[in-house]
Formats: structure tokens, C-alpha cells, sequence
């Protein structure tokens, strides 16, 4: 549980405890054609928190610590395809802590640092049947790590979460564009 909420308090690191993801602040820009993939900055990021819990890069997509494996996502090679991987969304087995609470998704075996914009696709899937929840859900995520959120309607196109991507396309670009401006005008990209 410490990971999960230190991630929570830190200012560039979204996760939720239901999912066996991370995401890292990437930049407030984007442009429709972006190339979705981890930047230099956001895998150092990584990286360096990480080491705090006793992680060591394995390889160049791996970190491990004993039995746990964090993934650093690579992207799909073609520009306009999701990386999308039901893994993501796993429901992990019904295990729970000492003091009979559930365990977060993040004390599974493997978890996988994805793009903003690969975890706002998660998160669409994951509520495809709730629209009202799968736009909750993105907002929440938008409040830390904005996403391309052009780009993923495009690779959504003949998905289960085509409708859903498109029907909340400009509420969520008005509501990212507000968070930008509020909250994120002056930050840079890691």
C-alpha cells in the first residue's frame, strides 16, 4: 500500500488501485499525429522512483525487485495503432492484506507503466458498458497526466470503445483544456 499512495502523492504519477498501471505526467501539448510513446524524461522519472523501493532495470523494459516486474510499455511500431493489452485490465485474484482489506492491483506481480494516453484507453475499456463512469474515470486521470486525446479517438475507430471515445470527445477536450490552463499552463515535460 505505501507504493500505491506514494505514487498518489506524487505530483507527475497517476495510478488508480483497481489496475496494474502507472502513468507518468508526459506535457499539456499534443499533436493529433504524436508518436505514443514513453519519453526520455518520463522513463528516467520512472526509473529513479522506482529505485526508491529496491527496483533495478533488468533490461531496457524492465525493472525488477524479487518476484515483481514493472514493464515499461513500448509503443506499437505503427504510428496509428493501439498498444492496448487486455493485461491491463486484468481483474487481479481476490487476495486481501492482514487487516482484510482488498490489495491494490499495484502488489501484483506485473505492472506496466503506460502513456497517459494508453491509460485513458484502459480506463475506457475497462467502463465500455458505463459511459458516465468512463468519462469520470478519464477526468480523474486528466486532473494529473493530460492524454492525447485526439489521437486516441482516431486509434478507437472499430473498437469496443469507438461510441464512447467519440461521444465524450468534446466534453473531454473542454475539460482538459480547462485543467491546462488552471493547472498544468507552466509545466514542462519531464
Amino acid at each position: 500500500m505505501r507504493l500505491f499512495n506514494d505514487i498518489k502523492s506524487d505530483k507527475n504519477l497517476y495510478a488508480i488501485s483497481a489496475l496494474p498501471l502507472v502513468t507518468v505526467y508526459d506535457d499539456n501539448w499534443f499533436l493529433r499525429n504524436d508518436y505514443d510513446v514513453l519519453s526520455i524524461g518520463q522513463r528516467n522519472y520512472i526509473i529513479q522512483f522506482f529505485a526508491q523501493y529496491g527496483f533495478k532495470q533488468k533490461t531496457g523494459k524492465t525493472l525488477k525487485q524479487f518476484d515483481k516486474t514493472v514493464h515499461l510499455v513500448q509503443p506499437n511500431r505503427n504510428l496509428a495503432m493501439s498498444n492496448f493489452d487486455p493485461r491491463f485490465i486484468e481483474t487481479p485474484p481476490q487476495t486481501s492484506s492482514a487487516e482484510g482489506l482488498n490489495v491494490d492491483a499495484l502488489n501484483r506481480d506485473n505492472v506496466f507503466v503506460i502513456t497517459p494516453t494508453m491509460f485513458a484507453e484502459a480506463l475506457f475499456y475497462c467502463h465500455v458498458e458505463d459511459k458516465a463512469l468512463a468519462i469520470e474515470s478519464v477526468k480523474q486521470l486528466i486532473n494529473t497526466c493530460p492524454y492525447n486525446i485526439e489521437w486516441l479517438r482516431d486509434i478507437a475507430y472499430r473498437t469496443p470503445i469507438e461510441a464512447v471515445t467519440n461521444d465524450s470527445y468534446n466534453a473531454l477536450v473542454a475539460y482538459q483544456k480547462h485543467v491546462i490552463a488552471n493547472k498544468f499552463k507552466k509545466k514542462k515535460a519531464l
